[in-house]
């Protein structure tokens, strides 16, 4: 059964169940995962999924089910089961079905050249990038890991208001960790590049950065314990709007998990500060024309020069406030039920180098990586404790580099203590269909407990 069919035949049994508004939202996807080892593959994982949810409105509420399986069968289990979760829902919270905006981005985020990569040649480029590790240093003697691949994901939203839209994005990826040796002491680092835009994927620039960095911690020690100024690297800085992102949701200020409840217009953070929320930025692998509801996306800048502008809202979340949606709606995958999320959320760039920010820094510690963001942060009040290592700079120079400290503070006072921002951005790894980006950051103060 074509999908074509399945939605008309759910949607003449929708109809014939009684309710009054219904819509299939549609996934599916490919992803192309290798390892090697040695000059070896030692994983080839090639994934293929494809579900469908299907929501409509029965008796004025909202019911969801989803299927792995396009059959008539199916139809009436999706039916049912939609129909018994808007029955035993009790809260008064107003879902409605979308019939689309007045114009949809002409935008499209699918690349020909990745896709037009052959599986062998593929194969080629992840032990080219191995073995581009190995020939920048001699100290690379093995590899925690050495991984190259290619996404593709496909959506498509149709429902009874006549909305019909569709989108297609693919992406590659490389990331590596290699193991280097010297006078019998070990250590790893990694770097990675995601991206939909083939002329920024250099496995050479993955492999130099990867052995530069691995290379860079040899003889690190820690600090004594005060406050330091600090400079987030980019990738350290992207990490921690990551794991602070439900800040600037709706969803979350409603429900009290958000300390910018009623902050819109107000000052939150240094005037160095402008966040942004963009579904179109080049090279992101989150890129889309419409939500997870269709509503049509647009850039926002979330945070501008430290005044809030905007939190994040679907529809829901809009209706509660008498807003708009800004087309944040999200789903993580067909199976979950639509919350608030962003599309490609990043910091805006400034104009100075990451050479320019040590000299700026002058005297303090750069912070290269952190751990722990999952036990160690608080996504509501924006505390934070996190195992970091780095380089402690004196007079605009690195010094030597640093590990075993321990960095805290606040996200809402990082925030404010932004001094400036560099220009170097990275997007860092992609998470349940958001993508988050930072060029490195310069703070004021941060405690770091050491020696």
């Amino acid at each position: 059964m074509t999908l074509n069919e399945f939605v008309k035949k759910i949607f003449k049994r929708a109809k014939e169940a009684c309710f009054s508004e219904y819509e299939i939202y549609y996934e599916s996807g490919e992803s192309l995962d290798i390892e090697i080892f040695k000059k070896e593959v030692d994983k080839y994982s090639l994934n293929k999924t494809m579900g469908i949810s299907f929501r409509g409105i029965y008796e004025g509420k909202m019911g969801y089910s989803y299927t792995e399986i396009m059959d008539d069968q199916a139809i009436e289990l999706l039916i049912e089961k939609a129909k018994s979760n808007a029955q035993i829902i009790e809260n008064e919270e107003k879902e409605i079905i979308f019939e689309g905006s007045n114009k949809y981005e002409d935008f499209n985020g699918y690349n020909e050249e990745i896709n037009s990569i052959s599986p062998e040649d593929k194969i080629k480029l992840a032990m080219a990038l191995e073995g581009e590790a190995y020939k920048c240093s001699e100290y690379v003697k093995n590899t925690g890991e050495c991984s190259l691949g290619t996404t593709e994901n496909e959506r498509r939203i149709i429902n009874s208001k006549g909305l019909d839209i569709s989108t297609k994005v693919n992406g590659i990826y490389g990331f590596m960790e290699p193991v280097v040796t010297k006078e019998g002491k070990t250590n790893n680092s990694y770097a990675y590049k995601f991206t939909n835009d083939m002329s920024e994927f250099d496995i050479k620039k993955i492999a130099r950065e990867s052995v530069d960095e691995s290379l860079a911690y040899f003889d690190a020690e820690s600090v004594k314990t005060g406050k330091y100024r600090v400079m987030f690297k980019n990738s350290v800085s992207a990490e921690f709007l990551q794991t602070f992102e439900g800040i600037f949701s709706a969803d979350n200020t409603q429900k009290g998990l958000s300390l910018l409840k009623g902050k819109v217009g107000e000052t939150i953070a240094s005037e160095s500060l402008t966040i942004v929320d963009n579904p179109f930025l080049k090279g992101s692998l989150c890129c889309t024309p419409f939500d997870a509801e269709g509503v049509a996306t647009y850039c926002k800048n979330i945070v501008e020069k430290g005044k809030l502008k905007t939190l994040l809202h679907n529809l829901k979340t809009a209706i509660v406030e008498d807003a708009v949606s800004t087309g944040n709606a999200s789903k993580a995958s067909f199976t979950s039920l639509i919350k608030v999320a962003p599309t490609t959320l990043y910091i805006e760039k400034g104009i100075k180098s990451y050479e320019d920010m040590i000299r700026a820094l002058d005297n303090g510690i750069i912070i290269t990586e952190v751990q722990g963001t999952h036990s160690g942060a608080n996504p509501i009040s924006g505390d934070f404790s996190l195992a970091a290592k780095g380089f402690l700079v004196e007079s605009g120079k690195i010094i030597r580099p640093v590990e075993q400290i321990t960095i805290a503070g606040n996200y809402f006072e990082v925030m404010k203590d932004t001094l400036e921002v560099g220009c170097d951005f990275k997007l860092g790894i992609p998470r349940s269909g958001s993508c988050f980006g930072s060029p490195c950051v310069l703070i004021r103060e941060i405690s770091v407990a050491g020696l």
